[in-house]
């Protein structure tokens, strides 16, 4: 069995895509044609078709092999389709099997003429002043209103604010979209007022990774600092210490931690030299929360409590001595402190 795509297209430009069955069948006194079968794996509709060999035929050919075509399923882009093929009659359930996938609209010759491949095409730009995206769809079907959106890519685009029309009819094919930031997952969708549309989607923000660094958040009870990407993103993220000789933020003895959704860390005094450490394929980012004044107990140079890290934040000492004369206190620096 061999299976292949057709286009058939008529005049006006209207084309359909169908499958090209082809197959060999030994003939025999028993055997009197083929029966042929598509089940769509998409909505599991079946079509069947019986290829019946006529009496002088079969008289003529008998005990030769007959290459046999059939080319009138009609399927639709990117369908997948399980095709079987067996005689009539059937012997024993003996049948083969094959599954295909139709090409989709990534296939030059299906997206210049096939109609549902026909989504039209976006343009864009951004005014960030007013937070707003001007979308402009070209291209479109002549028949048919566009929804807009603007979507969050996660497992599938999630909505980032209201789906627009535009009509068919509207003279301009322009709106604006409002965004609140511009984070690498958010993309611009658009597609046919018409059910099981093809959508055309843009991502073009997607190395704008930086929008994502400012998410973090310190719990000043519970002493936790954590961090929680807006997009999905392969990242490592440390704590670093600030130096003050040459701004080289070094990794405190914590391992960098892998993440792709929420990182925390527990017991962690604020300071203004404390910074998490960001590092993607595409380079390093620092962002230090305490830098600018909004760190609690700035005075208090212990800003990472942990059980292979573990420095006295805080000393008091009580002592009874005859006279002053007698005390004598003195405080040496840890190595390579702030």
């Amino acid at each position: 069995m061999k299976l292949l795509t057709a286009m058939k297209c008529t005049e006006g430009h209207q084309c359909s895509l169908h499958l090209s069955i082809k197959g060999t069948l030994h003939l025999n006194e028993n055997v009197h044609g083929m029966e042929i079968c598509s089940l769509s794996m998409n909505t599991q509709q079946s079509q069947c078709v019986n290829i019946i060999i006529s009496r002088k035929t079969h008289v003529k050919l008998k005990g030769k092999k007959v290459k046999l075509q059939f080319n009138c399923f009609e399927v639709s882009a990117g369908q997948h389709v399980y095709v079987t093929m067996r005689t009539i009659p059937n012997y024993c359930g003996v049948q083969l099997n094959q599954e295909y996938y139709v090409e989709d609209c990534r296939n030059s010759d299906v997206g210049k003429n096939f109609p549902d491949c026909f989504v039209g095409k976006l343009a864009y730009e951004v005014d960030r002043a007013r937070q707003t995206i001007l979308v402009n769809v070209s291209d479109m079907t002549q028949n048919d209103d566009y929804y807009v959106r603007l979507c969050h890519q996660q497992f599938v685009c999630e909505d980032a604010g209201s789906v627009i029309l535009i009509q068919r009819n509207d003279p301009v094919k322009s709106i604006s979209l409002p965004f609140t930031r511009l984070l690498p997952c958010l993309c611009i969708e658009a597609w046919p007022a018409i059910p099981d549309a093809r959508r055309i989607q843009m991502c073009p923000f997607e190395n704008n990774t930086k929008a994502l660094w400012d998410d973090i958040i310190y719990n000043p009870v519970a002493h936790t600092l954590t961090w929680e990407p807006a997009c999905p993103i392969h990242v490592n993220v440390s704590l670093c210490r600030l130096m003050k000789m040459n701004n080289q933020c070094v990794d405190r003895l914590n391992f960098p931690k892998t993440a792709q959704e929420k990182v925390k860390y527990s017991r962690v005094n604020a300071h203004p030299r404390l910074c998490m450490k960001f590092s993607t394929k595409h380079g390093s980012w620092l962002r230090c929360p305490f830098a600018h004044g909004n760190a609690q107990d700035t005075h208090d140079h212990t800003y990472w409590n942990n059980p292979e890290d573990s420095h006295i934040s805080r000393l008091q000492i009580k002592a009874l001595a005859k006279s002053m004369k007698d005390l004598r206190l003195s405080l040496t620096p840890l190595k390579n402190s702030i």
